[in-house]
């Protein structure tokens, strides 16, 4: 696990394909990690370091992950080298995230012509537990509901239960709406993006770290929906609590931008 998550960070890049996708038709979704790069581009060629396999999910979960985001039971496997999908566990674990069947995120309502009717859930929230390889928690992420409802945010957890870190983006209009970001550096992968910022679970302050979903290129935002994420260590973060973030921005992919590709 320590060759994994050494460095300042990581790249979480989706390798499945997602462009005939629509509510039965969703695959399981499985990643590589690469180094991470601060100024990340598409076109730069990178080793993959690790590979990602998403287990123990259902069709019927799968099926439901639109109407109710973060649902579905689902197990994240991760394992060294590069993933095979002939040979998907040829490599041992290393550690995983996982969760069982929870509410929503938010519950689709019906449709309009000015977009979709979300209502919002409160209680029994989507999570993932991270475990290391003999099944012992190493921390833990979970989806919060407060009464900025518009503001998506994770606490994250450690093996004892203690909340180390708060995962929010910047707000506006008194904390009740996203900061939206206009930036236009193509060159890192993050025109436009909205970070979400690792912060101290107490005073919301900036710790250093964040999850950052980039721009992954025409092809993968347009066609086969491929997500890619950087996450930046805060600093003094140890092992499991680095293990634990991956496990956070792939929450983050499953309460959020996982759905919105539907």
């Amino acid at each position: 696990m320590e060759a994994i998550v050494a460095g300042e960070g990581m790249i979480l890049r989706q390798k499945t394909s997602e462009c005939c996708r629509c509510c039965c038709c969703q695959p399981p979704i499985h990643w590589i990690v690469t180094p991470y790069d601060p100024n990340w581009a598409v076109d730069k060629p990178y080793p993959t370091i690790a590979s990602i396999s998403e287990v123990g999910t259902t069709w019927c979960g799968r099926c439901c992950s639109f109407n109710a985001p973060g649902h579905r039971q689902t197990k994240y496997e991760v394992r060294a080298g590069t993933y095979d999908e002939e040979a998907p566990n040829g490599a041992p674990v290393l550690f995983s995230h996982e969760k069982t069947e929870t509410c929503g995120a938010n519950i689709y309502l019906g449709q309009s012509d000015n977009g979709q009717w979300r209502m919002p859930m409160c209680c029994y929230l989507p999570y993932l537990e991270t475990k290391d390889a003999n099944g012992a928690k190493l921390g833990r992420t979970q989806y919060l509901c407060d009464a900025c409802l518009f503001v998506p945010k994770f606490s994250v957890h450690d093996k004892n239960d203690n909340e180390v870190y708060r995962l929010r983006p910047d707000t506006c209009f008194f904390g009740c709406c996203v900061r939206c970001r206009c930036t236009c550096n193509t060159k890192d992968g993050k025109c436009c993006r909205v970070p979400f910022l690792v912060r101290d679970p107490k005073t919301l302050e900036q710790k250093g770290g964040q999850v950052t979903d980039l721009w992954a290129g025409v092809a993968s935002e347009c066609c086969t929906h491929r997500g890619t994420y950087q996450i930046q260590y805060p600093p003094q973060c140890d092992n499991s609590m680095r293990a634990t973030l991956q496990g956070s921005a792939l929450l983050v992919d499953l309460v959020i931008f996982e759905q919105d590709q539907d």
